[in-house]
């Protein structure tokens, strides 16, 4: 699909213009605000993954565990991931320094610095990046992703803030008109 999309997204893009009630300057509005979400989207779901990978490595660090570069780069893939994220790698951490190497205090530190830190980091980078790159209120842009992941998976993501900032140009263009 994203091969036809690249290929002929212009000629579909007009056909759906052409079949559009709507006005060529609203569509061309609604199109720029989808374009610049998207990418907003794409680029807050990458900063978060690789904000949470860093603050993980720095964890895996102090906490003494081996492999940390190896750590930080399946942290950073699966925080891409939503409801898997970042806690499946430092959750499985801290059960090994706690039963393996029978370290209590590195893995409760661990335990308690992923779940406040690492796991929380993309509450506050999504919406602020979202907010940065589009008209999104920070507060509409962390409900527009929570409402997405809620109402569609994983790829409500993605489709959330879109919806949200395609309702609200229509209004925009609406209260113009009136």
């Amino acid at each position: 699909a994203l091969y036809f999309f690249l290929l002929d997204g212009p000629a579909m893009i007009k056909g759906f213009m052409f079949l559009s009630p709507l006005d060529d300057r609203h569509e061309a509005e609604l199109l720029a605000e989808f374009s610049g979400v998207s990418r907003a989207v794409v680029l807050a779901t990458l900063l978060s993954a690789l904000a949470q990978g860093l603050l993980a490595g720095v964890g895996y660090y102090f906490a003494g565990l081996n492999s940390v570069f190896l750590l930080m780069l399946l942290t950073t893939g699966l925080a891409l991931i939503p409801f898997v994220g970042a806690a499946a790698v430092w959750a499985p951490c801290c059960l090994w320094l706690y039963f393996i190497d029978g370290r209590f205090w590195p893995a409760l530190l661990l335990a308690i610095y992923g779940f406040a830190v690492i796991s929380m980091v993309d509450n506050f980078i999504k919406p602020f990046i979202l907010h940065g790159q589009s008209n999104l209120h920070p507060l509409l842009a962390l409900l527009s992703v929570l409402g997405g992941v809620s109402a569609l998976g994983p790829i409500g993501i993605l489709v959330g803030p879109m919806v949200v900032v395609f309702l609200q140009t229509l209004l925009k263009i609406l209260q113009r008109e009136l």
